[in-house]
């Protein structure tokens, strides 16, 4: 109550006060009744900051703020759109306007992204994908803002979380690609698990939790920064020759598409006017569903019936088919509850008279009596009016995911409709879709296409056109009127975003032929690297079998050599045998022959010492007649 009680202080003191980009607090949305939400932190009361600085999309190049100022101008509405169409891809369209003054800033946000998913190992070509995202923003554009700059970083990390699963094999190239064929939605390695999960599974679950992780994202930011709000989130993800649009909120997705050669229609015969067989002949293709207590009103009865304490006292988890009085009690009235599809009798009590937790009908209905729509980002801090009940309990980021497969389209040249066939998608906010049935604007695409058959800027003149007709034209009493009925135009935002499709598909053909000669370059590399791996096995083997015959030839010489020793040594040992043999035969003969030596050499040593003993003695003789001469010599000499 002290809340309520500061916010309308606050409004009653400064009712006229708009704040300035990241001061102050903004004005609510449409979702949320004019009601109005403050976030105070820090020393002294003071706001908290917001996370991003307010801005345009950036491929808008809004880069002055007196530009930005122009752009929110609430009495001329200027329809901006970009200034290079080629920052878009495909020549994508695109085309908004500011609110006719519910709330000082555009509180809309458009996003887009290129990227591509690279295998680290580099065993598989590059995927690489496109993702659009438009965000509608209530009580504040904080929380747009915020998914605008962070919600393609989530989807891609969730996308590398799968990354392996995602990339294509050879086998799905063999079977299918530009040439319009299926390519294998089969998990690639199913054995791994219990059950088979395709990759359309993968991508759709990597969407959903993009969507749980962003608003987890918010809802941790709000200790720091200023309360963002909420946002609806309508994104759309090109990827492996398919479209996948995920959608949170009651902004919406259409797809146009056009008949090649429609039938001829028939003549009004009462006003005598003949169809336009161009406006015959376009249908929109809904490729999402609107998030509103309306249509959300069986999901939101049964989370109230299952969790009564989050109605507190105040609210019922009834759906009345007349709203009870209290003149009526004790009286029978028609009602339902929770998923119930039919109506039954119950007899009114005092707790009926609460109020429900879905009141109202199509787009003024309301959750709580405060929010107009049920899912999407943040709101964490969104209180209902008069009563200070939470209502994020009954919000949610799941998001309703549809998909197309654009190989399985047919599309025949000759015909020259290639967006009749894949289909301009249009993705906008509720500002466009409030005054705008799906029939309207499909036609107002090929009308508008048809006008501009070969200009580049062709989308974006069609942006341009659903944005005019949507905000309509001030009359001389300052209210916009639409120009075909008079009738109100809208005082919302306003953001289109108008894909072509077929240039995607072209765009994907052209990377299937690339990826097809990628793959064959792999493959004749492959076959190469085989081919050199054979060669070098083979040359592997031929050194080895070298190497084995010169090892045996080696041993063959050593066993040749060893063959001879032993041969030499055999004869050497039979040499030796013979020479001890013939020892034997001689060694008689060698006897008798040794002892005639014997009885000779004794001989004839007896004779020499006979000769010798005569010399002996002829010596003596000798001597002693010298001796003999000499005395008588000293006799005469002394006499």
């Amino acid at each position: 109550m002290f809340s309520n009680f500061k916010v309308r202080f606050i409004s009653a003191i400064a009712p006229d006060l708009p704040p300035l980009p990241g001061t102050g607090e903004r004005n609510s949305g449409g979702h949320h009744s004019q009601h109005q939400r403050l976030r105070f932190g820090g020393s002294g009361g003071q706001p908290m900051p917001d996370k991003f600085p307010y801005a345009r999309p950036p491929f808008l190049q809004l880069l002055t703020p007196d530009e930005l100022r122009a752009s929110a101008d609430h009495n001329v509405r200027p329809i901006i759109v970009p200034r290079d169409i080629n920052l878009l891809p495909w020549g994508t369209g695109y085309a908004e306007c500011v609110n006719s003054g519910k709330s000082e800033w555009n509180e809309d946000q458009g996003a887009f992204c290129r990227q591509v998913l690279s295998d680290p190992e580099h065993k598989h070509p590059d995927l690489p994908y496109t993702y659009f995202g438009i965000f509608d923003g209530h009580a504040g554009y904080g929380a747009a803002l915020a998914a605008s700059h962070q919600f393609h970083h989530i989807l891609h990390e969730k996308l590398v979380d799968c990354l392996e699963l995602l990339l294509p094999r050879d086998a799905e190239a063999t079977s299918g690609g530009g040439d319009g064929s299926k390519l294998n939605p089969t998990f690639p390695h199913p054995i791994y698990f219990q059950r088979r999960v395709s990759k359309d599974e993968l991508i759709i679950g990597a969407l959903e939790s993009a969507f749980f992780n962003m608003d987890s994202l918010i809802a941790q930011d709000s200790d720091r920064y200023r309360d963002a709000g909420g946002c609806t989130a309508c994104v759309s993800l090109f990827i492996d020759g398919k479209m996948y649009v995920a959608n949170a909120g009651d902004s919406r997705a259409v797809l146009c598409q056009r008949r090649a050669t429609p039938e001829r229609p028939q003549t009004n015969t009462d006003s005598g006017i003949e169809p336009d067989p161009l406006e015959a002949s376009c249908y929109p293709v809904p490729f999402s569903a609107d998030h509103t207590p309306e249509t959300e009103r069986e999901r939101l009865l049964n989370v109230a019936r299952l969790k009564p304490h989050l109605m507190g006292q105040h609210y019922v988890a009834m759906e009345y088919a007349k709203r009870p009085h209290i003149k009526d009690m004790g009286q029978r009235i028609l009602c339902r509850q929770g998923t119930m599809r039919g109506w039954t009798y119950k007899t009114l009590t005092r707790e009926d008279l609460r109020m429900p937790v879905v009141n109202g009908e199509g787009k003024r209905s309301r959750l709580l009596g405060t929010l107009g729509v049920t899912r999407g980002f943040g709101d964490h801090e969104l209180l209902a009016i008069n009563t200070g009940i939470q209502i994020k309990p009954f919000l949610t980021p799941h998001p309703d995911v549809r998909q197309r497969d654009l190989t399985q389209v047919v599309c025949i040249p000759d015909e020259d409709n290639r967006d009749g066939d894949y289909g301009v998608l249009v993705m906008a906010t509720d500002g466009l879709w409030d005054v705008s049935e799906n029939e309207a604007v499909s036609r107002t695409v090929f009308q508008t296409l048809s006008k501009y058959p070969t200009e580049k800027h062709r989308y974006t003149m069609v942006a341009q056109e659903l944005v005019a007709r949507a905000r309509g034209k001030i009359n001389d009493s300052g209210h916009w009127r639409l120009a075909d009925s008079k009738a109100a135009a809208t005082v919302d935002d306003i953001s289109v975003i108008v894909i072509p499709v077929s240039q995607y598909y072209k765009e994907h053909v052209e990377w299937t032929q690339n990826y097809k000669r990628d793959l064959e370059h792999r493959r004749r590399q492959a076959q190469a690297n085989m081919a050199q791996e054979a060669v070098n096995v083979l040359n592997g083997v031929i050194a080895e079998e070298a190497h084995v015959v010169e090892e045996e030839e080696e041993g063959e010489v050593v066993v040749h050599e060893a063959r001879s020793s032993q041969k030499q040594q055999e004869k050497q040992q039979q040499l030796a045998e013979e020479a001890e043999t013939l020892v034997v035969e001689l060694t008689p003969s060698l006897e008798q022959v040794q002892l005639k030596d014997t009885d000779s050499a004794v001989a004839d040593f007896g004779k020499e010492e006979d000769n010798n003993k005569e010399t002996e003695k002829e010596k003596d003789a000798t001597t002693t007649r010298q001796q003999q001469q000499q005395k008588g010599r000293k006799g005469k000499g002394k006499h």
